[in-house]
């Protein structure tokens, strides 16, 4: 049964797109396991485009509210699935692999035996993932380089799409956590070269989310301002979503 469970997730995943998104090999079995119980595989794969409630959710799969309310609860703690409350009602919503759960496991910063081993088997699938596709030519990329709005030294040129002081104005709740890539490597035993981690951001309903269940903090636009000053100083380059508007993380 639980075979048949992944396999579905494997293919549930696929259409959610994004990066990393599912391919039949061992090493992501082998990472979906560890990262979902078979009932959680389950609740995934049953999950609609869109928010959604337990009770609802609980009605299209014939189970009891409470029951997969109880699963849902679990997954989003362990940064599976989106939870947001919205006027008093508790939705939820599916996450992509990147931008989305790969990410989750690292912003709390936690270094336990299972993290390591999390970080251990994600790594192992996109490295197999990388290694079968080949080099990729992609005319739209999925995240871009946000500048700093401060005057540089004449023989240097940026051209600036908007600057990260926007984004920081824009919104009204904003959280910071722990850089997912460089908390990754550091489970692995890599070298972070003491690059500061408290960095990456999340804003709007991402920045509720991840605060509530992922152990990130929500901090003041003055706050934000000087997590970006402290980042540009460590020579750090802002990255968010390649989108025109809103962005969830920075």
């Amino acid at each position: 049964m639980s075979q048949g469970i992944y396999k579905d997730l494997l293919e549930v995943m696929k259409k959610r797109g994004g990066g990393y998104a599912g391919m039949d090999i061992p090493e992501f079995y082998a990472m979906a396991e560890v990262l979902f119980t078979p009932e959680e595989a389950e609740v995934n794969n049953a999950m609609p485009r869109g928010p959604f409630t337990a009770v609802g959710l609980a009605g299209e799969i014939s189970r009891e509210a409470s029951e997969i309310e109880t699963i849902l609860e679990a997954m989003a703690n362990k940064g599976l699935c989106m939870a947001v409350k919205m006027e008093g009602t508790q939705y939820y919503q599916s996450a992509r692999f990147m931008p989305g759960i790969l990410e989750f496991q690292f912003m709390s910063g936690k270094t336990s035996e299972r993290d390591k081993k999390i970080a251990r088997v994600i790594h192992a699938y996109e490295k197999a993932f990388d290694a079968k596709i080949g080099p990729v030519t992609n005319n739209f990329p999925a995240v871009r380089v946000i500048t700093v709005d401060k005057t540089i030294e004449a023989g240097n040129q940026v051209h600036t799409y908007d600057q990260v002081q926007t984004f920081i104005d824009k919104y009204d709740d904003i959280a910071v956590g722990t850089c997912f890539c460089r908390h990754a490597a550091s489970l692995r035993g890599e070298d972070t070269h003491g690059m500061p981690n408290d960095v990456c951001m999340s804003f709007g309903m991402g920045a509720q989310y991840t605060a509530d269940r992922l152990g990130t903090r929500m901090v003041t636009k003055t706050e934000a301002r000087e997590i970006v000053a402290r980042a540009e100083e460590a020579g750090l380059i802002h990255m968010s979503q390649n989108t025109t508007e809103d962005i969830g993380f920075l």
